[in-house]
């Protein structure tokens, strides 16, 4: 052997180096088809450990109050509030109904009459993972809520209910809150929250059929002025007790007292609406019934109409009052209501002075109140029971103070309401 001329290492090393090289590229490839499938793989694991959290959430609080949607003074409802992250191959997050019912891509054009839902689901989609369907438990109705004048009201608008849909990569924060609907008699769990797309809510299933009429009066009472009116909604309900679609069908509306605008309707997707006025005070039992469906009803309560006294002036000291009269048709419990404003007497150490107003029915202290505004306010009274016939009501300043260039305590009465 000629260890001058050996040529077994100019044959080796390039073997060697084809080797490793096939053996790096195998390894690059194997770690780029795992990554490849490493990301959806991540995003579903996201996605749905956020959506059972959820989901998991929203269920506990429905056992908690509900805020009326209609009565302003109402408490706020069981709160959740929610962090979430969406990835950036994750199209939407909906809550309550499907924003893309015929999987076109498109979630601004959803036709009329496409099932997308009845509120008790969540839907996401990736680009990578297709659409996933989260059902909820059937008492879960979640809705799209929108602010109006500060407080969170179903998004009604085109007479239709949504479902809220988050798009786009990021965090966001979204809150859930029970409320209650006294028009349909329902609670909804309403997301603050208010998206562009308008997901529409059909919860119609063409083959269930109508069961029963269902009636709401709204508001549940008015007076008896026959002009003021309720309005009547007739809908149909199926087994489940769920809306149910039906155009064409014969409605047969009658009330016990008061005035319907009509007696006889027509269903247009499964409703129909009426109005009623009334000058005869009580309880109006409103009935709809059609032939083949339960019947339904509601109450509506009509009350007197309000005696308004009108007196526009001021009372400047203790030896003045104002009187006025009116009358009662029957026995009843009245509140009583004083609108009107004041001027104050102020002093250094003693402070600001407000006057009392006093109200007497026929002879009768009524009670006092302090009028501690500049601008108009109501005070209200005790109330009062009184008997059927004429009343004389008397109002007074009390503890009146002046003093030049400290005050003066005036009253100025603009009226006083006797109401049921």
């Amino acid at each position: 052997m000629s260890f001058l001329h050996d040529d077994s290492g100019t044959l080796e090393i390039p073997m060697r180096l084809v080797v490793y090289l096939i053996i790096t590229a195998a390894i690059v490839a194997v770690a780029a088809f795992g990554l490849s499938n490493l990301k959806p793989a991540m995003t579903a694991d996201i996605m749905e450990k956020q959506v059972s959290e959820i989901s998991s959430s929203l269920n506990t609080m429905q056992y908690g109050s509900a805020r009326n949607l209609i009565d302003p003074d109402s408490p706020g409802g069981n709160m959740r509030t929610f962090k979430i992250m969406i990835p950036a191959d994750v199209d939407y997050l909906a809550f309550g109904a499907d924003p893309d019912p015929d999987n076109d891509g498109n979630l601004t054009n959803t036709k009329d009459g496409l099932v997308t839902g009845s509120g008790n689901v969540i839907f996401y989609q990736s680009s990578a993972g297709g659409k996933e369907r989260r059902p909820l438990e059937e008492y879960i109705e979640l809705r799209e809520g929108l602010l109006e004048n500060g407080r969170w009201v179903l998004n009604n608008a085109n007479r239709k209910q949504y479902g809220a849909v988050i798009t786009g990569k990021g965090k966001y924060e979204i809150t859930f809150e029970m409320v209650y609907d006294p028009v349909s008699k329902k609670r909804y769990t309403l997301a603050h929250f208010t998206d562009e797309l308008n997901a529409s809510i059909n919860p119609y299933d063409p083959q269930a059929l109508p069961n029963s009429v269902w009636v709401y009066a709204i508001p549940g009472s008015i007076i008896a002025d026959n002009v003021t009116e309720a309005g009547i909604i007739v809908q149909l309900k199926d087994k489940k007790g769920q809306d149910a679609a039906g155009d064409g069908i014969g409605i047969n509306l009658s009330a016990t007292i008061g005035n319907l605008s009509a007696s006889n309707l027509t269903t247009v997707k499964g409703r129909a609406i009426a109005s009623i006025t009334s000058e005869m005070t009580g309880t109006a039992m409103i009935s709809a019934t059609s032939p083949g469906l339960n019947p339904g009803s509601a109450y509506l309560t009509i009350k007197q109409v309000p005696i308004i006294l009108d007196f526009d002036r001021w009372i400047y000291n203790e030896s003045e009052n104002m009187t006025g009269t009116f009358t009662t048709k029957r026995e009843m419990e009245y509140d009583i209501y004083f609108l009107g404003n004041a001027t104050y007497f102020t002093l250094p150490l003693l402070g600001i002075w407000w006057p009392d107003a006093s109200i007497e029915i026929d002879g009768v202290k009524i009670g006092e109140k302090t009028i501690d505004s500049m601008s108009l306010a109501t005070k209200k009274f005790p109330q009062v029971i009184l008997p059927a016939g004429t009343h004389t009501l008397k109002v007074e300043l009390k503890n009146d103070k002046y003093l030049p260039y400290a005050g003066d305590t005036n009253i100025y009465v603009e009226s006083v309401t006797l109401s049921e």
